[in-house]
């Protein structure tokens, strides 16, 4: 069975953002997944429509079609590749949700204005569009900062805390597991010597339960911060994405202070899924 149907793509001219159906094409792939490559055009840019009409015009056809078809040479099953231009009417992030919500998207695939060379500082005046769709999106969002030549999916990590709804994430790894045959790492990290016991146990239970449904192996406990602990496993067990729980909603101290999944997802050098759910969660 197939975990995502609709896979949506949003792009501008930038070929980082175009990049972004190579992913979306991987995840396609085999599943019968429908690809809607998305583009939102902002027509106060341009002095008359026919301006608009050629830019656009170049940007298809220098751009994307050749991209298209580089992707369907090399992901021949892929069932459907749909582009949709929209006029910029709102808030880029608010097109992109509206538009996920009113076309049953299953998965938001786009890349992230951040960086992994920028300091905590600079992310706490910095909020991008992917992180405004990240708290928002009532569906899983796939971001990345760096673009792997080869997309694949061996070995995912799964972050857990003992925050209310960690485990929310689960179920999604286990199909993604089992989808591509990929191995499952559990992780946990506090700088709190008081919480390792807890932290072991939860690791120990969750493995034990995904040793019935897909390959898994536990890491432990590290003394650190969660985004630390994600950084370094992320380059010694060649971890391909990660899955992290994003916190619903908006607060005015996302202004100030970068909450860990926001630090996550500009400094990750690999893909990142932000799954929301309706419990106040980081990790």
């Amino acid at each position: 069975m197939a975990i995502f149907k609709k896979i949506l793509v949003p792009f501008d001219d930038n070929i980082r953002s175009i990049a972004a159906l190579d992913y979306a094409a991987m995840f396609a792939s085999g599943i019968g997944a429908k690809i809607v490559a998305f583009h939102l055009a902002d027509l106060k840019d341009f002095h008359s429509l026919e301006e608009f009409q050629n830019d656009l015009s170049d940007l298809v056809n220098e751009e994307l079609r050749p991209k298209l078809k580089n992707i369907q040479n090399k992901y021949p099953d892929i069932r459907k590749i749909d582009l949709q231009i929209r006029g910029l009417e709102k808030s880029i992030h608010e097109h992109i949700i509206d538009f996920a919500e009113e076309n049953e998207i299953d998965f938001i695939v786009l890349r992230s204005h951040g960086l992994p060379s920028e300091g905590d500082w600079e992310l706490h005046f910095k909020s991008t569009i992917p992180y405004k769709v990240v708290l928002e999106s009532s569906c899983p969002v796939f971001t990345f900062t760096q673009i792997p030549e080869n997309p694949k999916l061996n070995n995912i990590l799964v972050p857990l805390d003992l925050s209310e709804g960690s485990l929310y994430k689960v179920p999604m790894a286990i199909n993604l597991a089992n989808q591509f045959d990929a191995t499952l790492h559990l992780l946990s990290a506090s700088e709190h010597k008081d919480d390792f016991d807890e932290l072991n146990q939860l690791l120990d239970e969750t493995e034990d339960d995904l040793k019935r449904s897909c390959n898994v192996v536990k890491h432990g406990v590290y003394h650190s911060t969660i985004p630390e602990a994600i950084s370094y496993n992320t380059k010694i067990l060649d971890i391909d994405l990660i899955l992290i729980m994003s916190r619903p909603g908006f607060r005015w101290s996302d202004l100030w202070i970068s909450p860990k999944a926001k630090r996550i997802i500009s400094h990750s050098k690999v893909p990142v899924i932000s799954i929301r759910s309706n419990k106040a969660v980081g990790i």
